[in-house]
């Protein structure tokens, strides 16, 4: 069940009987502060910002604030003032070089952490359920703190909105409003120091130039505040430069500021009914929100495959202008151009642009596999989806960036003149930002995932639905019915474990795919039986349970048998796909290289699937002086800071490796067989005259080409191929 956080405070309470009885003033009181509002303060402290951050500051600033006033951060059962982690959003908004899921690999292009971002970056974030978290969860600059954990505590605005003031501030009584209902408000501003006037007030005339570059909220007004401005009027506003910066943190803004209150997009953000994150599990294809508009459509859908085992409780969306009729509603099925067997319904008229969750009326179970469809319905502004975009607001910036966003043929949907087209024709990085948000009722966490066979791991489950049964399916055949218990893993492989629960009926499920890797991966040379002065082939081959990007592979080949390194070939391996093969150390003194094999730079190619083969050949040759026993062990198990290793976007680890070898061994099945063809004619005499007189290469076997079995190969054992083959002479001695 949904959590319904009451407004609790007085000043919220008198401001809902002034609503209710139509009794609220039709324009504000001409000053406001939240950090007194009959004796509250409904402000939080004033951080002190690292990097470019402020934009993740503005919006925490925004959401703490809201808390405040709602009183749901106490009634969540946390301590002290409302303390949301502004890094862990920095680090993991999904549209930066540390993290974007809808790249392959996720990381390396699009914003420099901690040089920018906006408000469209944080609804991204928000609305897809991957923050906003506590301080003292995920509050990390230097490095990024783990993307999701057990114990974080997880915060959720149900609704966004984007407000401005207006260029005669027509609107600004609505802003105040938001202010007085909900809190703290986001915005930017062109900070400069020639914007800055005496007791911290702030004015950029409408005449310049210079697009917003700083992040700030808005705590509370003066309508008589003088500034240098024509008219008197100003903001006042929380900083995160610390409290010994401007006024104890804070400052003032004109009204008359070109950016603060009147940027389309970073105008007046207010982040509503923020409370603990009460769904379990979001459903969305837009992984970067709102990043652009189709205003010719007015009717949409996604396509979602159901986890199974789940209630849904709610959808959200976007809206891009004012005043939209909606209706939503869930159909079971898709067929013949048209949605049918609608499963539940919402309609309403939403008053503000911005971001909205609606739960629904009838919530009901979906199943496991099955399709279901989010149909949305908007009177006006047309639709908001995702798309690859040139993020053009980097508040702590000094630059653009294209940030690239992944989409499917058969997941967005919008009707056009009847009929019903995919968005991916349109463009094929584009999703309609429709979500659907479900209660799984059931979760289950491990005290390890990842080990070597034989692997121990205990589970532990929670569920809010006290329920009679618990049904483990650990994914290898065995299965548990307790809520808490332990399991071993004996024999390698990426395992899915499944929790069903039984409430009187009431069936939920779990399935963490790929959940378990139990490992015994190895690397292993082959051996190889050579002659001397024979050009041969090592194969490199590895087992890996979970799937690789890049693959490490130390090689020492030093021994008796003296061998002579040539080159290397993925080609017949299961590597022959891997764009990257290059030799990252080499020692030839010791004769050692390393190898590192990438299957792709920039995402183009697959990682490799888990499985067995081989995945790189070294072709070697060996010295002409070799003799009989002489052999040279094949290292793979690492020297020095050179381990053999797996890289991949599940897991990365080291590996065991496994040595082969090159010996000179017996290989005498037919003495005069000199070319190793299975029988003695003019052949061999052709191959051991370009052995003894043409420099030709040494016989495959050297005990073959040994004809008259006397320890070498000379011109004596051509005299006696010679008699042998046209003179009537004696077969050469058995081997």
């Amino acid at each position: 069940m949904k959590l319904t956080v009451l407004r609790v405070t007085t000043f919220s309470l008198i401001l809902m009987l002034l609503v209710s009885s139509g009794a609220l003033m039709a324009q504000p009181p001409s000053s406001f502060d939240l950090r007194d509002v009959g004796g509250t303060n409904y402000v939080t402290s004033v951080k002190n910002q690292q990097g470019g951050t402020c934009w993740t500051h503005g919006a925490m600033a925004a959401m703490e604030g809201n808390m405040m006033m709602t009183g749901s951060w106490t009634a969540a059962g946390e301590e002290d003032e409302p303390n949301l982690a502004e890094y862990h959003l920095d680090w993991w908004n999904g549209f930066n070089e540390n993290n974007n899921d809808d790249t392959n690999p996720p990381t390396g292009s699009g914003l420099v952490v901690h040089e920018g971002g906006d408000y469209r970056v944080t609804s991204a974030y928000l609305t897809r359920g991957e923050g906003a978290v506590r301080d003292i969860d995920g509050q990390s600059f230097d490095e990024p703190p783990l993307r999701d954990d057990t114990s974080y505590h997880y915060f959720y605005a149900h609704d966004i909105e984007w407000l401005v003031a207006g260029p005669n501030l027509e609107n600004i009584d609505a802003i105040k409003e938001k202010i007085m209902s909900d809190g703290v408000l986001g915005t930017c501003m062109c900070y400069s120091g020639s914007f800055m006037y005496t007791g911290y007030i702030h004015y950029q005339p409408a005449s310049s130039s210079l697009d917003p570059n700083h992040a700030i909220g808005i705590i509370g007004w003066d309508d008589n505040k003088v500034t240098p401005a024509p008219q008197p009027g100003a903001w006042l506003c929380k900083n995160s430069w610390g409290s010994g910066w401007g006024l104890s943190g804070y400052f003032w803004i004109s009204y008359y500021d070109k950016h603060c209150g009147q940027h389309p997009e970073m105008g007046a953000i207010s982040f509503q009914d923020v409370g603990p994150m009460t769904y379990d599990y979001v459903y969305y294809h837009d992984y970067h929100g709102w990043r652009d508009t189709k205003t010719d459509a007015t009717e949409a859908f996604n396509a979602f495959v159901a986890a199974g085992g789940q209630k849904l409780q709610a959808v959200s969306f976007f809206t891009a202008v004012d005043n939209v009729d909606y209706t939503v509603t869930i159909y079971d099925t898709f067929a013949d151009d048209e949605l049918q067997y609608p499963l539940s319904t919402m309609s309403g008229t939403i008053e503000r642009t911005g971001f909205h969750t609606i739960d629904l009326d009838n919530q009901f179970l979906l199943k496991q596999d099955d399709t279901f469809y989010v149909y949305l319905s908007l009177s006006q502004g047309g639709h908001p989806y995702d798309c690859t975009s040139d993020v053009p607001v980097l508040l702590g910036a000094k630059y653009r960036a294209i940030v690239e966003s992944s989409a499917n043929p058969g997941e967005s949907f919008y009707r056009s003149s009847g009929d019903w087209l995919d968005l991916n024709d349109f463009n094929n990085t584009a999703n309609f930002c429709i979500k659907a948000l479900a209660e799984v009722g059931v979760e289950f966490q491990t005290d390890t995932c990842f080990g070597g066979v034989p692997l121990d791991v205990n589970f532990t489950a929670t569920s809010k639905l006290n329920p009679d049964n618990w049904i483990w399916d650990f994914g290898d055949g065995d299965s548990a019915f307790t809520q808490n218990t332990s399991h071993t893993y004996n024999d390698r492989g990426l395992y899915d474990v499944s929790l069903q629960v039984d409430t009187i009926g009431d069936i939920r499920s779990l399935t963490k795919h790929n959940y378990i890797a139990a490992i015994a991966d190895t690397i292993e040379a082959d051996s190889v039986n050579a002659s001397p002065g024979q050009k041969v082939v090592v194969t490199i081959s590895t087992y890996n349970t979970v799937p690789a990007r890049i693959i490490i592979i130390p090689f020492e080949y030093n021994g008796d048998l003296v061998l002579s390194f040539d080159s290397v070939s993925t080609v017949g391996c299961r590597t022959d796909y891997f764009e990257v093969v290059d030799e990252i150390h080499t020692d030839g003194w010791l004769k050692r290289k390393t190898y590192r094999l990438i299957s792709s730079n920039s995402g183009t190619s697959p990682e490799l699937p888990n499985g067995e083969g081989p995945v790189l050949k070294f072709f070697l040759t060996v010295d002409d002086d070799a003799v009989l026993g002489d052999e040279t062990p094949i290292y793979v198990d690492g020297y020095d800071e050179y381990i053999p290793s797996y890289i991949g976007s599940m897991l990365s680890y080291d590996i065991e490796g496994k040595a082969g070898k090159v010996i000179i061994a017996g290989c005498c099945d037919l003495r005069g067989d000199v070319d190793n063809s299975g029988g003695i004619d003019v052949a061999d005499l052709t191959y051991l005259v370009a052995r003894l007189f043409l420099g030709g290469p040494q016989p495959p076997c050297v005990d073959e080409g040994d004809v008259d079995g006397s320890g070498g190969i000379d011109v004596a054992d051509l005299t006696y191929l010679v008699a042998r083959l046209f003179l009537g002479g004696p077969p050469p001695p058995a081997c």
